[in-house]
């Protein structure tokens, strides 16, 4: 029998990933995507013979079904609305803890989506919701992985909206210039998350077993500043936004509370920075899985987009 996997919140970037890598593999596995909103859910997965949209929540656990299931994603969503996002990060996993148990059969594996960093209890910002989610569910399943992937390539989309100022400039919170940081594409991502779910059942190191996703190499501002320079063929300035201004910087696309925790976690990344001073390690670790999407090819595919 094929393996069936539940991913939720399937609406989030890396839910949309896993899917769509699942869907395409050879072994067929029956996939059910968790939405708020089944109609959002995208024609190309609705159409497909072994993906169902299913309506639940993760923050209302009565909705939450993983009976039969084989193996689960989970994607810690962010909030919103002001409430402390360790809180509610924390009453979700909580539901999702419940719902395993529950489930008749159970999910034999877990997949947790986290973070570089989330390893830090604080100084971390928003990553606070990938540690409480980790610490939460960590025993929760007899399979339990833990995905700590690098900064996603695509959380650079915005440059595109900034180039079309005259003259053409971006910003970036890479600090100074120069300054590496593990950047992965979401199809990288996808693939690795889809390939360990398709595993379940194989023995794990250690439970939870946490393994880490970076790029081909890691990215500075110089690198985005290239990468769109070669995309769209024009000649760009790099504006890097100083520590004292990035609550501002992040207020334009978040609320308050959320640009805080923002600032937070990129000054942790920063030279000396508490996410920053594992960098280095994670080429050495055999717990790594290097990606093949070079920061161009995504913002390639972007640009077009």
């Amino acid at each position: 029998m094929p393996l069936r996997i539940t991913v939720l919140p399937a609406s989030t970037q890396v839910g949309t990933a896993v899917i769509r890598a699942l869907l395409a593999s050879e072994t067929a596995p029956v996939v059910r995507g968790y939405y708020r909103d089944p109609e959002k859910a995208p024609a190309d997965f609705t159409s497909h013979p072994s993906f169902k949209a299913v309506k639940a929540d993760v923050s209302d656990g009565p909705t939450l079904d993983f009976s039969g299931s084989d193996a689960v994603l989970y994607v810690p969503p962010p909030t919103y609305d002001g409430r402390d996002n360790g809180e509610v990060a924390r009453q979700n996993a909580v539901n999702v803890k419940a719902a395993l148990e529950a489930a008749k059969p159970s999910p034999r594996r877990l997949l947790v989506l986290s973070a570089m960093g989330a390893k830090h209890s604080s100084g971390i910002g928003i990553l606070r919701i990938n540690h409480v989610s980790d610490e939460v569910l960590k025993e929760s399943a007899p399979e339990v992985l833990i995905a700590r992937p690098g900064y996603f390539q695509e959380g650079l989309a915005h440059v595109f909206e900034e180039i079309k100022a005259d003259p053409p400039v971006i910003h970036s919170v890479f600090s100074p210039a120069d300054h590496q940081v593990p950047m992965v594409s979401l199809t990288d991502i996808g693939n690795v998350c889809a390939q360990k779910l398709l595993e379940t059942g194989q023995q794990l190191p250690a439970r939870p077993y946490v393994f880490y996703i970076t790029g081909p190499r890691n990215y500075s501002s110089l690198d985005v500043k290239a990468a769109v320079e070669e995309v769209t063929g024009k000649k760009i300035d790099v504006v890097i936004v100083a520590k004292d201004d990035l609550v501002a910087y992040f207020s334009k696309q978040v609320p308050a509370p959320l640009a805080a925790e923002l600032a937070e976690m990129t000054v942790a990344t920063s030279p000396g920075g508490l996410i920053a001073k594992d960098f280095n390690d994670y080429d050495n670790d055999g717990n790594t899985y290097k990606g093949r999407v070079e920061l161009v090819d995504a913002f390639q595919r972007l640009y077009k987009a």
